[in-house]
């Protein structure tokens, strides 16, 4: 019998983002990054940054 090699190839992201740069990328004001980066640190998961960051402005037409 014929072995096969079925290894998946995965190529991961980074598991850590910056927070500083997550709030210019998303308009959050200083006040709330200052606060993000005291509960979080400078670099987190996205999900624990987007979890803790507060809600997006509506854009209005």
């Amino acid at each position: 019998m014929k072995s096969m090699n079925n290894r998946q190839v995965r190529i991961p992201g980074p598991r850590e983002h910056d927070v500083a740069e997550h709030c210019r990328k998303f308009g959050i004001g200083p006040a709330e990054e200052k606060k993000l980066r005291k509960l979080l640190g400078s670099h987190a998961p996205l999900h624990e940054i987007q979890a803790n960051a507060p809600p997006r402005q509506p854009k209005w037409r």
